[in-house]
């Protein structure tokens, strides 16, 4: 099954590389993405795939560095991220990750429509005292501190990858310094708190 990822560490591309394709112009790897994440990189809940459109290129690279590399995606629980793994190592990272970034972040930001209920005052109290301060007080993500824009996600995918977190499916590799940082940071958030956050982030 096809799915997608996140980002590089821009250690690995020590030079400059001008993407192949524009932002009118699909790579043709990303082809192997639309059937998870949508042609319009809207996700899809149902495969618990995030949207990705509009992710920065920062964080894209990243991610799909670390599938490739080993950094995430090897808990035998972490079945997507498994399979981004598969589609990850496929990739040249110095030609074909720098142009599906490069589409990816200049395709027009989605906003998942989210049924969620919560309490939208503790829900904001609760985010900006352990969510904020990295993501941004509107969710709106912060390139300075390589936190992904979380306004606009799917509100599922959120909470799967808060569980992956707290549960250490995900964050757990030595190399991975801001994962570890948020696999920390989940485990201080009880399942309330989440569920309000999530509608504090559902409505920005």
């Amino acid at each position: 099954m096809l799915s997608f990822f996140k980002v590089l560490s821009l250690g690995l591309l020590s030079t400059a590389i001008v993407p192949t394709s524009t932002a009118d112009e699909a790579p043709a790897t990303y082809l192997q993405c639309i059937a998870c994440h949508g042609d319009n990189g809207q996700g899809n809940t149902a495969l618990s795939s995030p949207a990705i459109a509009g992710l920065s290129e920062s964080y894209i690279t990243r991610q799909l560095n670390n599938y490739a590399s080993g950094k995430r995606g090897q808990h035998p629980e972490d079945v997507s991220g498994q399979q981004m793994v598969m589609i990850s190592k496929q990739l040249d990272l110095n030609k074909d990750v720098p142009a599906l970034a490069y589409y990816i972040a200049n395709l027009p930001q989605v906003k998942a429509v989210s049924k969620l209920s919560g309490d939208l005052k503790n829900g904001s109290r609760y985010y900006h005292a352990k969510c904020g301060a990295c993501h941004g007080g509107q969710a709106q993500g912060n390139k300075s501190f390589n936190a992904p824009k979380l306004a606009g996600q799917h509100s599922s995918y959120l909470s799967k990858q808060m569980r992956n977190f707290s549960s250490d499916v995900r964050g757990t590799h030595a190399d991975d310094k801001l994962g570890r940082q948020m696999a920390m940071m989940a485990k201080t958030v009880n399942e309330k708190e989440l569920n309000d956050i999530l509608f504090f982030i559902s409505q920005q």
